[in-house]
């Protein structure tokens, strides 16, 4: 993706230009796979063009072009590369198991979470087949069941179990009791929960009651392994759907919207063939939900309050270019880091560094109260809370850190991750004790889980 996008700011010669076309190129080329991928497993063109349509109209489409595009890019490789297995599967040609192969590899070096999907999905496609495969005897059938059942409430188990001890990251997407109505709580896509929430268990009902009557193509397989993802995953009371968006079930239920446009086109097919009235009011349904998902809030990056203040960060930085010395390094917050070079030109990151390597290091903190400055503080400028956004060299941080009272720290900490991951974090040069306002030497050792976003 990334040789991708910089072939494109070579002809542009603009890299933001570049990232904004490609992002929404990587859509394009996701819904077309879409409408392919519906066209083949129901056989009809019309409810692909929906299940298109769907993929490129849901509002949720715009949390994927403004904050996961590495995630698009891999999702659209997956889905034509899908589309090429179908192909594969009908006639075995070489040129289809070739392309479906190239574009599943192309697919996992996309980004680290496609390995992930991709093999939960080769899974699920499994285990779909088992389940309503007219060859399997009832004890298998009723296995396999039994195994859905179990990885819906695995979550809880892991949570609950003191043998091993979860990393952070992990113990924060589990739940050991659960959580109703999911829907409500879910910070994005709430029309496509609500709709997952009526339309997979009732399409899982539907091809396994009539699988007999089905006929033996990819379409049940597929429609049946997107169904369970939808229980395993979106509608799972144990998993919490709370976490931010850059969390693991956060970031998958960001594709509810995709599972949308081939469970809805599949069930409208499912209904043809069993019910007519029942296609009707699916399809009045489909409507209803398009339109509450086009008018759903644009995420955050794509607000107008958030593209004023990103206009105002990008002219007041150039202004404090000098305070920085010859070589500085900027730790800032996720999307914050990307600015920061862009407009300087200065290596800016998230993580702090285990090795300064001569750099002067300062730290991009927002939502800074301004009656606690110090006079070394670089004010970069207002935030409309009356807050600061400021760059405090490190050694100056450490000192500065312990002046301040402990709600003040912590309402610091949250609204700068980077900070608080600096001080939680495994592996820091010096640990800060914000019970005691004291630095605790801290030995260096290798980080015992490493976390890919």
């Amino acid at each position: 993706m990334f040789y991708a996008l910089a072939g494109l700011s070579i002809v542009t010669r603009n890299a933001v230009l570049s990232i904004k076309l490609g992002s929404i190129g990587f859509h394009v080329f996701l819904s077309l796979g879409v409408f392919a991928l519906v066209s083949s497993i129901t056989r009809n063109r019309w409810l692909g063009v929906l299940g298109g349509a769907i993929a490129a109209l849901s509002g949720m489409h715009f949390y994927m072009i403004a904050e996961f595009i590495k995630n698009l890019a891999g999702v659209a490789l997956l889905t034509w590369g899908a589309w090429c297995a179908i192909r594969a599967s009908a006639n075995y040609e070489a040129r289809w198991i070739a392309m479906s192969v190239g574009l599943v590899i192309l697919a996992l070096l996309s980004h680290v979470s496609m390995w992930g999907i991709g093999l939960a999905s080769f899974a699920l496609v499994l285990l779909a087949k088992c389940l309503i495969s007219r060859e399997q005897s009832k004890f298998l059938r009723l296995i396999v069941t039994f195994g859905v059942v179990f990885l819906m409430i695995f979550p809880t188990l892991l949570a609950f179990q003191k043998f091993v001890q979860l990393p952070p990251w992990l113990g924060s997407e589990l739940l050991i009791q659960p959580r109703w109505p999911i829907s409500l709580r879910s910070p994005v896509g709430k029309a496509e929960m609500v709709v997952l929430l009526l339309t997979a268990p009732t399409t899982l009902f539907l091809i396994v009651r009539h699988r007999s009557a089905l006929p033996g193509n990819p379409f049940c397989h597929i429609v049946c392994a997107v169904g369970l993802w939808s229980l395993l995953i979106n509608l799972n009371p144990f998993l919490n759907h709370d976490v931010t968006q850059l969390g693991i079930i956060g970031r998958l239920d960001h594709l509810m919207y995709l599972q949308v446009a081939i469970i809805l086109p599949a069930l409208i097919w499912l209904s043809l063939r069993i019910n007519r009235k029942l296609a009707g009011l699916l399809l009045g349904m489909t409507f209803c939900f398009m339109a509450v998902s086009i008018a759903a809030p644009f995420p955050k990056g794509l607000q107008p309050w958030y593209l004023a203040e990103r206009q105002q960060m990008i002219q007041a930085l150039p202004e404090q270019r000098q305070q920085l010395g010859t070589n500085p390094l900027v730790i800032a917050r996720h999307g914050d880091e990307f600015v920061v070079t862009w407009v300087l030109g200065i290596p800016a990151q998230q993580n702090f560094p285990t090795s300064s390597q001569g750099q002067s290091i300062y730290w991009l903190l927002r939502q800074v109260n301004p009656t606690i400055l110090t006079p070394s503080t670089i004010v970069v400028m207002e935030e409309d809370n009356g807050s600061g956004l400021i760059l405090m060299k490190h050694g100056d941080l450490t000192q500065w850190i312990n002046t301040i009272d402990e709600k003040e720290r912590n309402r610091l900490s949250s609204q700068n991750p980077h900070l608080k991951k600096y001080i939680e974090g495994p592996v820091v040069p010096m640990q800060i004790s914000w019970q005691t306002g004291s630095f605790q030497p801290r030995p260096h050792k290798a980080p015992k889980y490493m976390v890919v976003s």
